[in-house]
């Protein structure tokens, strides 16, 4: 094997950083895709999922009407609409937020289901009791439904968003210069060293897999989970 043409000073700093300070790419460009993605589709998929749950009849229509159409459609096929679709209408996105766009709405029908599927676990008797103190219905969904869903779903979440960085690979296809993207620019330049190449890709997503899976490990411990979420609530 040639790994010696593979470990070398430039490849490895491309795959970790692309090209920057020109532009950012690699690893980084991967890692600020995921987190802003999982941020975005978070949001986006817990206001879906409660409104799914109990918003007024025309919202929860509407909100299972999102979710039925993008959970039955390719993200690929929804990464290209994103790219090709808007200079039809005069706007001409760039590919990092064409695919951002794309992986955000595609995630957060399935993570609007994950949300629907916790608040589904809430009892009754817990909802009645929060009434029963005197709670408006705001307070309600964020101190009592929320967090008891939000804790429970924490390994569904934790499978979704291993699922949205696995799923920044697919942005080579349309040339941004994400980890795998950069990968195929060094093997199509070295010529004979393929394994190598794609080899090294199969550890750095393993690594960025496992640490992800290891740090939202660390929610599952309702302590840690509970001092969290009440510092974004409170």
């Amino acid at each position: 094997m040639n790994w010696q043409l593979v470990f070398t000073e430039n490849n490895i700093r491309r795959l970790l950083i692309g090209d920057f300070p020109d532009a950012l790419g690699g690893v980084a460009l991967t890692l600020v895709l995921t987190v802003i993605g999982i941020i975005g589709s978070t949001l986006l998929g817990f206001l879906i999922g409660y409104l799914r749950f109990t918003g007024p009849k025309p919202l929860r229509y509407a909100a299972a009407g999102y979710v039925e159409f993008l959970r039955n459609i390719p993200l690929l096929v929804l990464i290209f609409w994103a790219y090709f679709a808007p200079p039809y209408f005069g706007v001409t996105p760039s590919k990092f937020t064409s695919v951002l766009v794309a992986m955000v709405l595609f995630n957060a029908a399935y993570i609007a289901e994950v949300v629907r599927s916790g608040l589904l676990s809430v009892s009754i008797g817990q909802i009645e009791a929060a009434r029963a103190i005197g709670m408006s219905g705001l307070q309600q969904a964020l101190y009592v439904m929320l967090p008891i869903a939000a804790f429970n779903t924490v390994p569904a979440m934790t499978s979704r968003y291993i699922t949205l960085l696995k799923n920044t690979s697919l942005a080579f296809l349309i040339g941004l210069a994400e980890v795998t993207e950069i990968g195929r620019q060094i093997n199509n330049r070295l010529l004979v060293a393929p394994v190598e190449v794609y080899t090294l890709l199969l550890a750095i997503y393993f690594i960025l897999n496992r640490s992800l899976s290891a740090g939202m490990r660390l929610f599952e411990d309702r302590r840690v989970f509970n001092r969290v979420f009440c510092f974004f609530v409170r």
